[in-house]
């Protein structure tokens, strides 16, 4: 069950599209939306030795907060304002308060945008245990009809706990689930191959799906392809390591998912 759910915003156009998205799901599922902004002391001034006094920053985020706040009238809102390290103030709040879900945005590829404004949501989904729901630019919330779970059961049949919650989110959500595996080439599929799908698809069986099969040298493009080619609403991956994708634990290839993904993506932790 989804009912709070934690919105990170840093009043840049990025976190107003996070925002509104987060807002529609939150209507859907009948959950309260807290939305939570971090901010660290600005560089000294060499010239005049002068720092801002933290009043006036917290003044000056409390007045951004207002007019995020007036740009989604007829809706309700908590707010937080915290100084600290944005990764660290929304995991430490996310986790003291329960929160079911994080929603995070973020800008895109390209270097800027990937190693500085993407690095909260990136930072967050590799170490956070609450779900992390990152929303790439510019989406528009549409019903959840398809979600992709990105799966390498033959490396990790036994992970009962992260199946279950991919089970209870998509039955959740209503939606319909589809399953990707990637496979080096044809020779990955052999009779221990089978024996294992036959095995995964037992412990699957209680929930409607498809399994799909994608043979592709490179785990993250097999994947974007996949959820385009097939108009997936959502991707689920699970970035810890040792538990679902071999290749996927590789920091380079999650980020390449995470940034380059053209839909939301759900991280979710064992």
């Amino acid at each position: 069950m989804i009912r709070k759910i934690l919105v990170g915003v840093d009043f840049s156009e990025y976190s107003r599209t996070t925002t509104r998205y987060a807002t529609h799901l939150a209507n859907k599922l009948g959950a309260d939306v807290t939305l939570i902004h971090a901010y660290t002391l600005p560089l000294v001034n060499f010239e005049t030795g002068y720092i801002p006094p933290i009043e006036d920053i917290q003044k000056e985020a409390e007045a951004e907060m207002n007019v995020l706040l007036n740009s989604f009238s007829g809706y309700r809102y908590s707010t937080v304002i915290k100084m600290g390290f944005a990764s660290e103030i929304i995991l430490e709040y996310a986790t003291e308060h329960n929160f079911d879900l994080i929603v995070l945005g973020i800008a895109g590829h390209g270097f800027v945008k990937k190693h500085l404004i993407g690095s909260t949501a990136y930072q967050v989904s590799k170490e956070s245990k609450i779900p992390v729901l990152i929303v790439p630019k510019n989406t528009e919330y549409k019903p959840i009809e398809k979600i992709a779970f990105a799966c390498d059961f033959h490396k990790d049949l036994h992970r009962t706990e992260l199946y279950l919650k991919v089970k209870n989110i998509v039955q959740y959500l209503g939606s319909n689930l589809e399953i990707i595996s990637v496979v080096s080439d044809e020779k990955s599929v052999d009779v221990r191959f089978a024996e294992e799908y036959l095995y995964f698809e037992k412990k699957m069986e209680d929930i409607p799906h498809e399994h799909y099969f994608v043979a592709h040298d490179k785990a993250a493009e097999g994947i974007l392809e996949f959820i385009k080619a097939r108009k997936s609403d959502w991707l689920i991956i699970s970035p810890l390591k040792h538990t679902l994708f071999e290749k996927l634990f590789k920091e380079s290839v999650t980020k390449e998912i995470v940034f380059h993904s053209p839909i939301p993506v759900l991280t979710i932790h064992e």
